[in-house]
């Protein structure tokens, strides 16, 4: 029986040689065009030069993480010689709340549904200062989604809501320790409150049996 997995070797791995080096995580970026160069001084698209030179960075350090070559995708890489971890890179302001998108709401039901193994992945969380062209990191986070993610008044669940649509979901303060809302504990306590929202939402549950026969056939217990 596979139990709920801790995170992967090569997950902590680079956490612990990210949090050991955090005072040497500064820089900046320089775009170029047309023969003229720029210092990038506003946040937008920081999050994916993140991610991207993460993926430079693991290399660098000899770790057993790669990049599947599909950004758009889940996952943002794999883990282990044999890629049996996913891991997730996700970044905000660190002078403001998280509001990063952890996943799509109805993509990660349906692909629950599909892939049981995807609630254990693994997110590596930066958060960043930028003064003007100056970019440092300021804290690292290790964590799963259960441990990223709360309620809310609305749904059992915390998530983008546009024109009536529930969009993505979002995470709670994992950050801080004022939470008006409390992070879930375990993976089930998140996946029960992932399907009852889109049980409140659409008035049905479109994937959770699915989900459910899928935990019996890889013999997974949350």
């Amino acid at each position: 029986m596979i139990t709920s997995q801790a995170y992967h070797p090569e997950s902590q791995k680079a956490y612990k040689l990210l949090v050991q080096n955090i005072t040497s995580l500064s820089g900046g970026t320089i775009f170029n065009l047309g023969g003229h160069s720029i210092q990038v001084e506003k946040k937008d698209g920081i999050g994916g030069l993140i991610e991207e030179w993460f993926g430079f960075w693991a290399q660098k350090q000899n770790l057993n993480i790669f990049n599947p070559n599909s950004s758009q995708e889940f996952p943002d890489y794999f883990a282990g010689k044999l890629n049996d971890g996913y891991l997730e890179i996700k970044t905000f302001n660190h002078d403001a709340s998280p509001a990063f998108d952890v996943a799509n709401f109805d993509g990660y039901c349906r692909s629950l549904s599909e892939n049981p193994f995807r609630l254990f992945a693994d997110y590596l969380i930066f958060s960043y200062e930028l003064d003007k062209s100056v970019l440092k990191i300021q804290k690292i986070w290790l964590k799963k989604i259960w441990e990223i993610c709360s309620g809310t008044g609305l749904y059992p669940l915390k998530t983008q809501i546009k024109q009536g649509v529930i969009v993505n979901i979002r995470p709670g303060s994992f950050h801080s320790d004022r939470n008006q809302f409390p992070l879930f504990t375990n993976p089930r306590d998140f996946t029960n409150a992932l399907y009852e929202t889109e049980y409140q939402y659409n008035n049905k549950t479109n994937f959770k049996n699915d989900f459910e026969k899928k935990l019996q056939e890889h013999k997974i217990l949350i």
